[in-house]
């Protein structure tokens, strides 16, 4: 028992570390994240199942933070859940990415008995609209800006749900990932309803910096793999 033991140790010590940065603190992705709960977790220690090289490790770090690592080349590791759309790399030449690891999209969300049909951003003109602080919502935005849209901010999607259900806000944006696993957590199911015409869709992907194209190496033939893969299916079932 000792020995293996110690093979476990010297197989871990000879892996290189590596953090796998988050901004998300939200379920699925995260769920606790002091006990290292939700999907994102749950992805590092994929990644460690397939990797000989690396040890990845999950790190939730703000936003603003990571942009300051991005800025200044000093992140260090990965950046799980990504899009090249929010990091202004639509031509994905700034970064390495990945392919996808999520699809997800942003549904507008109303009251089940105040529904609202979203089509384009002007057809929510005169509503009130419920939004993540710092979060930038493409047409809805400018809306807001011109006066069309009123717009009041919360925390997280949690809170916006929640100024729903007391009518503080007439529709909200919120993660379809979070939506389902909130619904189903809290039996929310008949509470909310969702525009046939989501906000946006897109695929949540990993960024890794140029100076870290090793990395990139290693971890983008298994995410190619991840859609076939049942363990990663079975995990994906959890959430």
């Amino acid at each position: 028992m000792s020995t293996l033991l110690f093979t476990a140790k010297t197989v871990a010590a000879d892996k290189e570390n590596v953090d796998v940065y988050v901004y998300h603190l939200k379920p699925p992705f995260i769920v606790n994240n002091s006990y290292e709960l939700g999907l994102y977790f749950d992805f590092s220690t994929y990644l460690n199942s397939k990797s000989e090289k690396y040890h990845f490790e999950t790190v939730f770090v703000p936003r603003k933070r990571i942009e300051t690592m991005l800025n200044s080349d000093k992140l260090d590791g990965i950046l799980l859940g990504v899009n090249p759309t929010w990091f202004k790399d639509k031509a994905e030449t700034k970064y390495l990415w990945t392919s996808s690891v999520y699809q997800d999209q942003d549904d507008v969300v109303s009251l089940a008995e105040k529904a609202v049909e979203y089509t384009e951003p002007k057809s929510l003109e005169g509503k009130i609209l419920g939004g993540v602080r710092g979060f930038y919502y493409f047409g809805i935005n400018e809306q807001v800006s011109q006066g069309n849209i009123t717009r009041h901010d919360t925390i997280g999607e949690y809170e916006l749900l929640q100024m729903i259900m007391l009518q503080r806000v007439d529709i909200g944006i919120v993660s379809r990932s979070t939506l389902e696993y909130l619904m189903k957590a809290k039996g929310w199911q008949d509470k909310f309803y969702m525009s046939k015409q989501p906000h946006d869709k897109y695929e949540r992907r990993v960024l890794v910096p140029h100076y870290k194209k090793a990395l990139f190496d290693e971890i983008s033939p298994i995410i190619k793999e991840l859609p076939d893969d049942p363990f990663w299916k079975s995990i994906l079932k959890q959430y």
